[in-house]
């Protein structure tokens, strides 16, 4: 039975010419079902986040779960210093290749490194393949100590709509089949006050707001968080 970190770590191949944005977003899972984003809704998504982030021109970012870089490379190509770590080593070697001046490494999101801080630091579509809210509270912690300016979180699944998530999901499939298919690849959901609850001490100013990819089969189930210290 496959579990989640088996299907991250699966073997991706570099192409023979050089990888466009479009094959990062399919690299990086968005290239099926509800979760297909085209490279238009990409461009845009990121733009949307830019704004969200009130990002300046000489800021750096780092990303937990990077994958291959489809979310920083745009913000690599204008100019920006990016970094990020995934337990995936083809991701890993796939975001290395397509930015090459930049430092990727292989590794857990629990073993996240505080004491190199960057600006802004980020997940995107990740939470929901932690094993648990203890772990995901974890990582959080620790992404909250290696960031100078945000903590950001994009495409978390909203738990009041966890049991209609379910339902899509499932289609058609009988228990059965949907057992069979998706043993071991459950999906993590939070609630909204998730965050500020996990961080509670520090000293921050939150922002939470629905999520808005064109197209995007999950928009209702998602949300973002954009956490900005003190």
């Amino acid at each position: 039975m496959d579990n989640w970190k088996d299907i991250w770590s699966r073997t991706r191949h570099l192409p023979n010419e050089d990888p466009d944005l479009q094959f990062l977003i399919d690299t990086d899972g968005f290239n099926s079902g509800a979760g297909k984003i085209s490279e238009e809704a990409w461009s845009t998504y990121v733009r949307h986040a830019a704004s969200l982030m009130n990002i300046q021109p000489d800021e750096s970012l780092f990303e937990v779960g990077c994958g291959s870089g489809a979310f920083l490379y745009p913000f690599y190509k204008n100019g920006h210093q990016v970094s990020g770590i995934d337990y995936s080593p083809s991701l890993i070697e796939i975001a290395s290749f397509v930015m090459p001046e930049m430092d990727f490494s292989i590794l857990e999101a629990t073993q996240v490194d505080p004491t190199r801080r960057f600006d802004i630091v980020l997940a995107n579509s990740v939470f929901q393949y932690f094993p648990s809210l203890e772990y995901a509270e974890e990582v959080l912690r620790l992404m909250w100590e290696k960031t100078n300016r945000l903590l950001v979180l994009l495409d978390l699944n909203d738990i009041q709509f966890a049991e209609e998530a379910l339902r899509i999901r499932k289609g058609s499939l009988s228990l059965g089949e949907y057992e069979k298919k998706y043993a071991g690849l459950e999906h993590l959901f939070y609630d909204r006050n998730f965050a500020e609850k996990a961080l509670k001490g520090k000293r921050f100013t939150i922002n939470i707001s629905n999520q808005q990819i064109k197209s995007y089969g999950n928009n209702k189930f998602r949300y973002n968080v954009v956490i900005e210290k003190w």
